[in-house]
């Protein structure tokens, strides 16, 4: 048997049949090691239960010989017992005592222990204050626990319970571990969602409003190929709430922000894209034609067309002597 220190171990226990052969003379023997010739006999144990003493630590190894009084017949010896008395199990590793996460993660939680003896069962705990009154948690039975996607800001509480089938070695309550949720920040619309301008026209700039969240912002603003805002580029000197985009190369990029806390764990939050297209200076592709009437006649009508630019166009226009 293994229990812990000064517990009642199983009972040690033999049987025999004499055979005709008389009441035999019992004694028992303790052992550092497992055999049954180097014994030392223990005082007083001469009945056929013998309960061993759990009062230091260490495994220690009984056995018994039988001494028949009539008909010369040879000693028998039993086979040996073991008796591991270990010390009442404590805590190896604790759940961390503070995580500090964003909203929309979670926590991992462990424990561990030493010594002990038997089977270990394990309970979690979940309060919503800083003490032992906490809820026992269904389901949570392992070392490791790891709570739900917590959504919601604010302190969190959990512990452990480890219950040791062993004989007196009982349960053990680890620390408190606290789980601090940090608020996501909240960040507005793109002021401007989209918008289309010729190369080297000063765009419209772009800006992002941040709410919620924990102390002060940081800002980093990045550019894509794609209508995406994962996978850009950061801009190196982009790092505040708003930014004008370059537009000295034709193409369209989209735009992003990306906001976190300055304290705390730095939880963030990535705005919505802004498209920026860039296209060349508008060109004539085709000239009014040049014609000649007499007076009273219905000269060639005179149109043009183009390419590039931006927006609606407006016409004018002019007539010249020279």
């Amino acid at each position: 048997s293994e229990v812990c220190i000064n517990a009642s171990p199983t009972q040690l226990l033999i049987t025999y049949n004499a055979a005709g052969l008389g009441v035999p003379t019992i004694q028992w023997y303790s052992n550092t090691i497992d055999n049954i010739t180097s014994g030392t006999p223990i005082l007083s144990q001469t009945n056929v239960t013998f309960d061993p003493p759990t009062t230091s630590l260490g495994k220690t190894y009984y056995y018994c010989i039988l001494t028949f009084p009539t008909g010369s017949c040879n000693l028998i010896t039993s086979k040996t017992a073991s008796v591991t008395v270990n010390s009442i199990p404590t805590f190896s590793i604790q759940p961390i005592a503070v995580q500090e996460i964003c909203a929309g993660n979670t926590a991992s939680l462990v424990v561990a222990y030493k010594d002990g003896a038997g089977t270990a069962t394990y309970e979690w705990y979940y309060s919503n204050t800083n003490t032992y009154s906490g809820t026992l948690i269904s389901g949570a039975t392992g070392p490791t626990y790891t709570p739900p996607i917590i959504t919601t800001a604010g302190n969190y509480f959990y512990y452990a319970v480890i219950t040791l089938s062993g004989n007196n070695c009982g349960s053990i309550t680890s620390d408190i571990a606290e789980v601090i949720v940090d608020p996501n920040p909240v960040v507005s619309a793109q002021s401007v969602p989209t918008q289309s301008l010729c190369v080297n026209v000063v765009a419209q700039t772009l800006s992002v409003t941040a709410s919620a969240g924990t102390g002060a912002y940081t800002y980093q603003w990045f550019e894509n190929n794609a209508n995406s805002n994962t996978g850009g580029i950061a801009i190196p000197t982009a790092t505040n709430n708003s930014y004008i985009p370059l537009t000295n190369n034709t193409g369209t990029k989209y735009y992003y922000c990306e906001v976190k806390n300055s304290t705390g764990v730095s939880c963030s939050v990535i705005s919505n894209t802004a498209e920026v297209i860039v296209t060349p200076e508008p060109t004539i592709t085709k000239d009014p034609a040049s014609s000649v009437v007499c007076v009273g006649g219905t000269p060639t009508t005179l149109s043009v067309t183009y390419i590039n630019g931006t927006g609606t166009p407006s016409y004018q226009w002019f007539s010249n002597t020279i």
